[in-house]
């Protein structure tokens, strides 16, 4: 005989870590009327033991009264970078079911309103079709002025007022990355230091035969770009495997999909960029230093 498990939601959250966000559940298979259908998280699926299928009693208290109900569907909640590190255990109810189960209706802690993109013709104001932004904006100006006990955000207010924390860790990695350019910026200088000492010889050589220092520059300064951006190279490469190590990493620890580390064409770009400017002074250097001795002297004599 199936037994039922009856879960306290007050116990569970104490117990197991908490039940978030309630909200209402997709259409789920038929069930007996006096039956309640719900959706599970993955994590509260796999705490208690439970499947597609299987019974569950609910109430918000754990003396009761208790609701029967039967699990419709395990899914996977999205994540938010906020919620790393902590274990919620979500449950999804119709929203119904929910008051019913509450005890309460037509309360509400927070709504979230999709727009759909804008259509029809130009406002005759302006001319031009409202773009997404301007749409949504306006939306939340007339919510905000209807003076109805609530605020309304759109989506990047939100995430700006969220956001402090990871705000203050983009800083640091702002001045990690600073510290790092100006550390392998003098490692160039010293590479291009060495090598302009190597040259030194055949640089007097090219000046005795007639070459101007203009080409002698343009070479250190061709050499040290191309340097530069060897390296450059390399170090994208290497940063590149261990993003996918940390991701990989990071996701199985947290049982998430969120991107931990990601490489955008921005940061190519910006990479690339500072190591051709940092080549090209290192070299512009390396080519004072070597052009300042005169052809003999730099042949040794």
């Amino acid at each position: 005989m199936r037994s039922q498990m009856r879960i306290g939601l007050v116990c569970a959250f104490l117990v197991l870590g908490g039940l978030s966000r309630i909200a209402v559940s997709r259409p789920a298979p038929a069930v007996p009327p006096d039956v309640w259908p719900v959706s599970l998280g993955e994590r509260a699926a796999h705490r208690l033991g439970v499947g597609p299928g299987d019974p569950l009693d609910l109430s918000v208290h754990p003396a009761g009264p208790w609701q029967p109900a039967r699990v419709a569907q395990v899914y996977r909640p999205v994540r938010y970078p906020t919620e790393v590190g902590r274990e919620p255990l979500e449950i999804r109810l119709h929203l119904p079911d929910l008051q019913a189960l509450a005890g309460r209706g037509d309360e509400a802690d927070s709504i979230v309103i999709r727009l759909r993109p804008p259509g029809g013709p130009a406002p005759a104001r302006t001319g031009r079709a409202a773009t997404a932004g301007e749409a949504t904006a306006e939306v939340v100006t007339r919510l905000n002025a209807s003076s109805l006990g609530f605020r309304a955000y759109t989506s990047a207010e939100l995430a700006a007022r969220n956001s402090g924390p990871f705000e203050v860790i983009a800083r640091f990695h702002r001045a990690i990355g600073a510290v790092t350019v100006l550390a392998s910026s003098i490692f160039l200088v010293a590479i291009m230091t060495l090598r302009g000492e190597e040259l030194r010889r055949q640089v007097g050589v090219m000046r005795l035969i007639g070459v101007s220092p203009r080409t002698v520059v343009g070479t250190v300064l061709v050499i040290a770009a191309g340097v530069a951006l060897l390296g450059s190279a390399i170090g994208i490469g290497f940063g590149y495997l261990l993003s996918l190590a940390i991701n990989a990493y990071y996701r199985s620890l947290f049982d998430t999909d969120l991107v931990f580390s990601r490489i955008t064409p921005r940061l190519l770009e910006t990479s690339a960029g500072v190591s051709a400017l940092l080549g090209i002074a290192a070299g512009a250097v390396t080519a004072w230093r070597v052009l300042r001795r005169g052809p003999l002297e730099q042949l040794g004599r």
